[in-house]
């Protein structure tokens, strides 16, 4: 097969694969391995190609700073630290006029710079905050776009497993990247 046949049937193979359902990842990963080893027509070629690309994204040490992040998530979710973050700073600014809406925001900014996800910061917000404000009498789309405004936060004050990706990617030094979200 040529390689633009084996372009075009590798995109539809893809789709075909995440509708069924399968991962991004595992249809990605298949339909590339099946196409190097259609081009170059060796399944040596292809297998030598899979470990190489393998080693070289478990070679970088940063990428076992991402499941900590999460797992730091769960923890800080699960002992009810969105909570008490919430509770403090709505002490702050509960006397001026929209101190939910800002303490909402300064909550999951603090929760999701502990965190380094904007993720489960939103999750946790969504379950704290957001009854908090329908109580006080906040529209309930305001209130779910304060905490889905303020929740994107997580991926610009360091330490954030975005900033550790994006640095992965641009080959450029973590440190730096924090620094720069500061």
């Amino acid at each position: 097969m040529l390689g633009v046949e084996v372009g075009i049937a590798s995109v539809v193979v893809i789709l075909l694969l995440i509708y069924t359902g399968i991962h991004v990842a595992v249809a990605l990963g298949l339909v590339s391995f099946v196409g190097v080893w259609l081009i170059r027509d060796s399944m040596d070629v292809a297998i030598s190609l899979l470990t190489a690309a393998t080693q070289d994204t478990i070679e970088h040490a940063v990428f076992a700073n991402i499941p900590l992040f999460a797992l730091m998530g769960i923890v800080s979710s699960e002992i009810g630290l969105g909570g008490d973050v919430y509770r403090v700073a709505n002490q702050f600014f509960y006397r001026i006029r929209g101190g939910l809406g800002m303490a909402t925001v300064a909550a999951n900014a603090l929760f999701a710079s502990i965190t380094g996800s904007s993720i489960a910061s939103a999750s946790v917000f969504t379950r704290i905050a957001v009854p908090e404000m329908l109580r006080f009498g906040y529209t309930r789309q305001f209130s779910v776009g304060v905490v889905a405004g303020s929740s994107v936060l997580g991926m610009l004050i360091p330490p954030s497993s975005m900033l550790i990706i994006y640095a992965i990617v641009a080959e450029q030094s973590v440190g730096h990247m924090f620094l720069a979200g500061v």
